[in-house]
């Protein structure tokens, strides 16, 4: 009958037949099938459900008739496509599933490429930012420092290799506003705009003239300065305005994307305040400048780095006591922009990919599975003269279908993804943008067309070569797709248990790290401290006794208000980036070279500056009022200072002094009468420093932070401490103002967003990989139903039949779990710089790792091999 009906099709096909004859033929042969399996016993709904199986394949027979009878390549797409979207809505579970794990993968995908892009590729504001670099300064004790500007002369008067040359330091100012402000700025070379190809949106660039000491003071507005504080008016260019109490001159508003190294609201000439004097005591002072340079054209970074090499070591030679082993390092400004977040991010963006390729895997085997069934329909259309190209083209449709809702549902995800995101992002990202933008969409649209050749190329050729006359059989029992499309299933299957593992084994190493690390001891008691930073930058603050007048008034009153336990001021508060060195010599020690002295971080303290921030003294004793200008001075040292340089000895007593010895002048001798526990000053992944402490009456500063230790929330005092500095100079801004435990969680959030998000992409490629096992394991059982029926029948013992089951299952997470842990020793490598006193291939995370994937494939492969002992031998045989 089949047989007959077959070749009628064929022959209307081969004849142009018109839609109506089809239809005929259709409708009679589907009602004769369904009358046969009625009276076999089927219920109607499943005699119903088969015959729309076994019979699905024609209806795209009028489809193809049109294309006979001659259709335009539009035409015959859109057929393709109305035809994949009534596929897909005969399936709504296949296709409910489908969805919603593309969605997932191409969604966290495109929020994760948000950021890459946001971070790492979007065009800098700079012509041929290619060619622009990051110069500093660099010595073995402490890495990169910054750049003296006296080198900076000489490097741009000697350097071939570089066509231009700019400095730029970090300054800060005081905003006389109610409340005051503080002010971030930048002072640079008068040259940095034009070099980095940047024009003010108002105004004019830097002239050469005003970049000489005693020039007139002018300024550039950053973009976002003009508009908060002059509302973007047309003419704001040559007014004045009052920083530290000089008035400067506004010449120009830059660009809204102009950005630095650091931000900066104002800009000012570096040549009006910078020493310019050859002199070589000039040349220890760096300050924070750093020098940003353009390559000249046809010179590679390896030609540079030598040329600035062969200079450093000039001038190490002509100024030995301030550049003895000072080296030069270069570093492409995205680089530096980027910072240390480039490891965190890329590896954040190679987990998300591994995720999308599990849902891939996944997607494919649901074609497959599909396919499989499916089977009966493509032998059917291939028996009525379709062709081999055609099933493809027609299976690659329904794939780029589905792929194309999925990025369209993704997008729509992405868009809240990359919101959610952002505020996870690390501080230092605060100000950038990250969106839904062009080159995102971009992305997602190239995203599609890889995720439809991904998980739809394979079910398409396997389609095609589905053999007609096995596939023609009324029972369909071998259009399932036999030997070859099983074990393309479980390479799938074992290929998404390995990339999950991966995830697994980095999420657990992040899980260990952000361990170790919250469990370092700090040096001090963070809890209920805060901190907040002040600058005496205006004229009457020029002389000392000011200076002091407003501290000692300032902690008066802070130690007044109600809940200020304690209040201290310092220059380098832990954990706020503030540094401050310089090198020292000891009594009666073996002069070393002139770039290997000791080189501590300086720290000036108010007395109460131990007990206040909770630090250890573990020799001696704590500064007191008395340590003022007219006694004799004295300093404090760190316990690691204590160890390298006095082992064996008792270091109070001993002397020291800042710099090297001179003979110009005799030494000024401090005194150590106190030794000091290590702190983690830069984060507590930072190793300790030597540290040495000045008490505050003895070495006078103007920019200090304020430490309080509350009787309760840090936060709460925040608002009182600022009226209370306000009572004493309502003119003096304080700013930076934070919570002690708040700093500590920046300095490890990058690595705490990292464990978060990878946890998270690491949860759904382990969700994938077991509904990837799941489906494989129960496809398997349904195909066996007959041979599990006929052991059962004989008398086979259930546990045999579910060790069976779970042995299949075994196999695919064993070969799943040995291939993720090869993989992993590899890629946890490139984690190296997250981690911390966790090796990139700890055994234990490894381990556990691999058990917890193990759990979860086994758990997934138990649920169908339970359902496998409830089959009803009778029926299984009946059945088949």
């Amino acid at each position: 009958m089949l047989a007959d009906f077959l070749f009628r099709v064929r022959s209307l096909f081969r004849k142009k037949a018109v839609e109506a004859e089809l239809d005929d033929e259709l409708r009679f042969h589907m009602g004769e099938q369904l009358a046969k399996y009625v009276n076999s016993g089927l219920p109607r709904e499943e005699a119903l459900r088969r015959v729309r199986m076994e019979f699905g394949g024609l209806e795209q027979v009028k489809e193809e008739c049109r294309e006979a009878r001659g259709v335009s390549l539009v035409e015959a797409a859109w057929q393709d496509i109305r035809y994949a979207l009534r596929q897909l809505r005969k399936a709504p579970a296949f296709t409910a599933v489908a969805l919603i794990t593309l969605t997932l993968g191409i969604a966290a995908t495109a929020t994760m490429f948000s950021v890459v892009y946001g971070v790492l590729l979007r065009p800098l504001p700079y012509r041929d930012a290619s060619a622009l670099l990051v110069l500093n300064e660099t010595t073995p004790k402490v890495g990169l420092v910054s750049v003296s500007y006296p080198n900076f002369l000489d490097w741009r008067a000697q350097s071939r290799a570089f066509s231009q040359m700019a400095a730029v330091c970090g300054v800060g100012f005081n905003l006389a506003a109610d409340p005051p402000e503080n002010v971030g700025g930048a002072a640079v070379s008068s040259d940095l705009l034009s070099m980095l190809g940047v024009r003010p949106v108002l105004g004019r660039d830097f002239e050469a003239s005003e970049d000489q000491a005693g020039a007139a003071p002018v300024l550039l507005l950053s973009y976002r300065f003009w508009q908060s504080h002059f509302g973007g008016q047309q003419n704001v260019v040559g007014r004045s305005l009052s920083l530290d109490d000089r008035s400067f001159t506004i010449v120009g508003v830059l660009p809204p994307d102009f950005r630095l190294i650091e931000t900066a609201d104002v800009v000012e000439p570096i040549g009006v305040w910078a020493t310019t004097e050859p002199g070589a005591k000039y040349r220890g002072q760096r300050g924070d400048t750093i020098v940003i340079a353009r390559m000249a054209q046809g010179v590679a970074l390896p030609q540079a780095r030598a040329e600035m090499e062969g200079i450093a070591a000039r001038l190490a030679k002509a100024y030995p006591a301030e550049n003895d082993r000072f080296g030069v390092a270069l570093r492409p400004i995205r680089d530096v922009l980027a910072g240390d977040l480039r490891p965190a991010i890329l590896a954040l963006f190679a987990a998300v990919v591994f995720v999308l390729l599990i849902a891939c895997a996944n997607v494919a085997n649901l074609f497959l599975l599909r396919g499989a069934g499916r089977g009966r329909e493509v032998a059917l259309r291939i028996a009525v003269g379709a062709g081999g190209g055609r099933i493809i083209r027609q299976f690659l449709t329904e794939s780029f279908v589905l792929a194309a809702l999925g990025g369209l549902l993704g997008s729509a995800c992405a868009f809240w993804g990359i919101r959610g995101v952002a505020r996870l992002l690390p501080h230092s990202l605060s100000g950038e943008t990250f969106s839904l933008n062009g080159a995102v969409l971009l992305f997602v649209v190239a995203l599609v067309a890889m995720c439809a050749l991904l998980f739809g190329l394979a079910p398409s050729l396997r389609a095609a070569r589905v053999d007609v006359q096995s596939g023609l059989k009324e029972s369909g029992r071998n259009t399932s797709g036999g030997l070859g499309q099983g074990r393309l299933r479980e390479t799938l299957a074992i290929a998404e248990i390995s990339l999950a593992l991966i995830l697994l084994i980095g999420t657990g190493l992040m899980i260990k790290t952000l361990s170790r690390l919250l469990s370092v001891d700090p040096g001090f008691r963070p809890e209920r401290l805060v901190t907040m930073k002040m600058g005496l930058r205006t004229a009457k603050y020029a002389a000392d006794p000011a200076i002091l007048n407003f501290w000692d008034s300032v902690l008066d009153t802070v130690r007044a208000l109600p809940g200020a336990k304690a209040a201290a001021l310092g220059t380098v508060v832990p954990f706020t980036n503030d540094h401050s060195r310089t090198d020292i010599t000891l009594e009666n020690m073996e002069l070393p070279a002139p770039g290997a002295f000791p080189h501590p971080d300086v720290h000036i303290v108010s007395p109460a500056y131990l007990s206040t921030l909770g630090l250890r003294l573990e020799r001696g004793r704590a500064f007191t009022d008395a340590d003022n200008r007219d006694g004799p001075r004295v300093a404090m040292i760190n316990a690691m200072v204590a160890q390298r340089f006095f082992a064996g000895e008792d270091p109070i007593g001993k002397r020291f002094i800042f710099g090297h010895p001179s003979q110009e002048k005799p030494p000024q001798w401090v005194t150590i009468v106190g030794v000091v526990g290590d702190t983690r000053l830069y984060g507590l992944a930072d190793p300790a420093r030597f540290e040495v402490y000045v008490p505050f009456r003895q070495s006078v500063s103007d920019e200090m932070s304020l430490i309080v230790r509350s009787e309760r929330d840090p936060n709460a005092l925040i608002s009182a401490l600022r009226a209370a500095v306000a009572s004493v100079d309502k003119q003096e801004p304080v700013f930076d103002a934070a919570a002690m435990e708040e700093l500590i969680g920046r300095s490890v959030e990058t690595r705490r967003t990292t464990l978060i998000l990878l946890g998270l992409f690491g949860g759904l490629a382990l969700a994938l990989a077991a509904v990837g096992v799941y489906g494989v394991i129960s496809y398997s059982v349904a195909q066996r139903s007959h041979e599990i029926g006929i052991r059962i029948a004989l008398g086979a013992q259930r546990g045999g039949v579910l060790g069976m089951i779970l042995g299949r299952g075994a196999k695919i997470a064993g070969a799943g779990a040995l291939i993720g842990v090869a993989a992993s020793l590899g890629v946890t490598r490139f984690m190296a710089s997250l981690l911390f006193s966790v090796g990139a291939n700890d055994p234990f995370i490894f381990a556990a790792a691999a058990a917890v994937m193990a759990l979860v494939a086994m758990l997934a492969c138990y649920i169908p091999a339970r359902r496998a002992l409830r089959v009803d031998p009778i029926v299984a045989l009946r059945h088949e």
